[in-house]
């Protein structure tokens, strides 16, 4: 009889799950609980032999999308069971236990991007189920996410950031908004290639052992073109600036949430001034190809041209709101936020000084342009900064001009590069890699990016949806054991 090395192959695997199993009790991850937040959960059906009962869980992931651990009940005939280990690729194994009683679990698993079917060899079994998971924070609204991409030539303005005089600015915006909750359409792709390329290029060390392709493992929670949210309602918009040399992509933590609460976020990506920013034509435009000529008024140039990107983008949004087939009558234009990191954060207080339609804003460790807002931003400010930038020289100026309705906050341990996704990543693409090391303090990736994504929803939704202010002081009490936070 001639056998089939696959099939050896996979006995042998299983023989081997067999015989570990009984020492799995000591080998098992500790609760997926304990963590801020989980980074899924799922729910479903099971069979074990000739009983059907319900499975519903949680799951963290490891360096990839199908890998991990999980924690699950399971009910059966009335009678519960807990269940956890581990899952890797196309094997899953842990233990099934109900009260003293320990069952070793081996199985096959096949994952999907919102269903896993495990076929169960120890016990005989089968479960269905649907899930959620990704890298970034999990979603916590009413509201699903739509995403939309907009090519925007702006021909009343000539491009500042090159040499040739016959360009025109041009940009992209992502338009982010609410949806039904279980809306069909395709889902959206974290970022490309190239510019995963370009995010890892940026570290401060070699990071061996993530491929080119890991940012598919991200899986974020919006879908592609899908219509609006059936409902009537109003829906505030805000627009996000990123940094220098970054990318809008790297801050969806800060913007998705937000988006399932009610609001229309328009993040744009600068050329020029991104990392690197890519056209539908095929063109991608890195921050560097500017750069590398050293002009000495770049600075000036590029935080003008953040600025009259704003402007042009909230032009766009009310042609958007009185023509669009998908969004016609449907912007609060009325009710108008902006935020931004860093350089993007000093686009962001200039913004509110320059443009009425803004009605308040918010910078994630933003920089400060004193000569370009001399009377201070006028509008309801909330600045949160790194560890350590709490009283710095542009933070006090822009607080010293404010009377009232500003906030500062600093998160202990926090760096500059926390106020983005990457740190969320890499914990997951290199975990053994100490984050200080790369540049993203000592906080928590999942604590620090849950205060920030926090600390923004409540502040729009005070001066964007007319909730009290005490619903930012009592926030702050919450989190008081790692920020220090003042307001007036």
């Amino acid at each position: 009889m001639k056998w089939n090395l696959k099939i050896i192959t996979s006995q042998v695997f299983i023989i081997i799950l067999i015989l570990s199993s009984f020492n799995v009790i000591a080998q098992l991850p500790k609760s997926v609980s304990e963590d801020v937040w989980v980074d899924g959960i799922f729910e479903g059906t099971i069979t074990l032999g000739n009983s059907n009962g319900i499975i519903t869980g949680l799951m963290n992931l490891g360096r990839s999308s199908t890998k991990g651990v999980f924690q699950a009940t399971i009910l059966i005939n009335d009678e519960p069971y807990d269940a956890k280990g581990w899952f890797k690729d196309n094997f899953l194994y842990g233990i099934f236990k109900n009260g003293i009683i320990s069952i070793p679990i081996v199985g096959l698993i096949e994952m999907n991007r919102s269903t896993f079917e495990t076929y169960l060899i120890i016990p005989n079994g089968h479960i269905n189920a649907s899930y959620t998971s990704s890298y970034l924070p999990p979603v916590k609204g009413d509201y699903g996410i739509g995403v939309k991409n907009y090519h925007l030539i702006d021909e009343s303005r000539k491009e500042i950031l090159t040499e040739n005089p016959n360009d025109f600015r041009e940009f992209i915006i992502k338009i982010w908004y609410p949806t039904n909750i279980n809306v069909e359409g395709d889902w959206y792709q974290y970022m490309t290639e190239t510019m995963f390329a370009w995010l890892m290029g940026r570290a401060p060390i070699p990071l061996p052992g993530v491929s080119k392709n890991a940012y598919e493992d991200v899986k974020p929670h919006g879908k592609i073109d899908v219509p609006i949210a059936s409902n009537s309602d109003l829906f505030p918009v805000i627009l996000f600036a990123h940094g220098l040399d970054g990318t809008l992509e790297i801050y969806s933590s800060f913007i998705e949430d937000l988006v399932t609460r009610g609001y229309v976020v328009i993040s744009m990506n600068h050329p020029y001034i991104a990392g690197v920013v890519e056209f539908p034509d095929g063109r991608s435009i890195y921050y560097q190809d500017f750069y590398s000529q050293n002009d000495s008024d770049y600075a000036g140039k590029a935080l003008r041209t953040i600025i009259e990107d704003a402007k042009f983008t909230l032009d766009y949004a009310e042609f958007l709101n009185d023509n669009d087939v998908i969004f016609k009558g449907r912007f609060n234009m009325e009710n108008i936020g902006m935020y931004g990191h860093s350089f993007g954060g000093a686009s962001t207080s200039i913004c509110c000084f320059e443009d009425d339609r803004i009605d308040c804003g918010l910078t994630l460790d933003g920089v400060s342009y004193e000569e370009l807002i001399p009377n201070g931003v006028t509008k309801p400010f909330f600045m949160m900064t790194a560890d350590g930038r709490f009283n710095s020289s542009g933070v006090e100026y822009i607080w010293g001009k404010e009377e009232y309705n500003i906030y500062r906050m600093s998160i202990y341990g926090s760096s500059h590069y926390g106020y983005t996704d990457v740190g969320l990543l890499l914990s997951h693409m290199l975990p053994l890699i100490p984050q200080n090391l790369l540049g993203f303090g000592t906080v928590d990736t999942k604590l620090m990016t849950e205060i920030v994504r926090l600390f923004i929803l409540e502040f729009f939704n005070v001066y964007l949806k007319g909730e009290p202010v005490s619903n930012i002081i009592d926030l702050a009490q919450d989190f008081s054991l790692y920020t220090q936070f003042e307001y007036k």
